[in-house]
């Protein structure tokens, strides 16, 4: 049976464990990928949520370690910095605009 996990900052990971989600905590982007290695490794594992702002760079070793493989996937998540909240709106536009190189207009 896959299990979810997630990997995120102190701040964030209160609101996780309370939704009930396996929740690991890391503070700097090293942590995270450290902890990701060994959950992937060692879990069974089908997703693996990830902070966006510590992911943003998984690295090599864990790139390579992913390929080829179907699970688990690793869905970064969106982390608000502090003093700006982004809209709904403005994450799917982005999103758009890394998947296919340009912005689109959502209606």
């Amino acid at each position: 049976m896959s299990r979810l996990a997630v990997i995120t900052d102190p701040a964030t990971a209160t609101g996780f464990r309370l939704a009930g989600a396996e929740t690991h905590e890391a503070e700097t982007p090293d942590q995270l990928r450290a902890k990701l290695l060994e959950l992937i490794k060692g879990g069974n594992y089908g997703l693996i949520a990830v902070n966006g702002r510590l992911g943003a760079d998984l690295g090599d070793d864990v790139n390579r370690l992913l390929r080829g493989r179907a699970l688990p996937v690793v869905l970064p998540f969106p982390v608000p910095e502090k003093g700006r909240v982004e809209s709904g709106e403005e994450y799917l536009n982005k999103l758009v605009k890394q998947a296919i190189g340009f912005y689109v207009k959502l209606r």
